[in-house]
């Protein structure tokens, strides 16, 4: 029996098929990730005020043309840069033992809502964890939780992917706020 080309392309049509159906299919039954491994940790952030240089963890280090870089700007803080070098720790006390530290940046980048954009890293340096955990992502400060990407991470972190779920867990003013950091892993190496 001769294969002409129809017959070829019904028979790599049909190989295609049944292999494919075989592996979950999009129209099926939606799987469900578990993370790998899973942490709650919070950190505080005290921005400088022009009066609190002692305790102050974070600065503004750029604004809008003519505004102060003690005082967040006026109308959602659009414009203004902060850098932090924030205490980590295991629960919501700002005077337990630091973990470790929360080190990088905030972008506030919306001029009708607040909202800023996050890109820091979580060193860390206790006993059951050593290493580094890097974050990327909008945070739209007035929804309740938010996730923000888990991009990496050295040590026992090493190449670590998943979510960090992240909710304003308590603020002061415009001195102070401290921030849950729900984080789920779903590739660990």
């Amino acid at each position: 029996m001769a294969f002409s080309t129809r017959n070829c392309i019904i028979l790599i049509a049909l190989l295609l098929f049944s292999t494919s159906s075989s592996s979950a299919s999009p129209w099926g039954k939606k799987q469900k990730h578990k993370p790998c491994k899973e942490l709650v940790l919070y950190f505080h952030d005290i921005i400088y005020n022009g009066k609190n240089a002692g305790n102050a963890t974070s600065a503004i280090v750029a604004a809008p043309e003519g505004a102060n870089l003690t005082i967040l700007a006026p109308q959602f803080h659009f414009g203004n840069i902060v850098v932090f070098d924030d205490p980590i720790t295991l629960d919501n006390n700002l005077h337990s033992n630091p973990v470790g530290r929360a080190q990088g940046l905030y972008i506030y980048d919306t001029k009708n809502t607040f909202t800023s954009w996050l890109a820091f890293s979580f060193s860390l340096n206790y006993t059951a964890y050593k290493g580094t955990i890097n974050f990327v992502g909008a945070d739209p400060i007035l929804v309740k939780t938010r996730d923000i990407s888990v991009v990496g991470g050295t040590g026992d972190f090493f190449m670590h992917r998943g979510v960090a779920t992240i909710m304003t867990d308590a603020f002061e003013g415009e001195v102070y706020f401290r921030l849950r950091v729900d984080i789920k892993f779903y590739e660990c190496w």
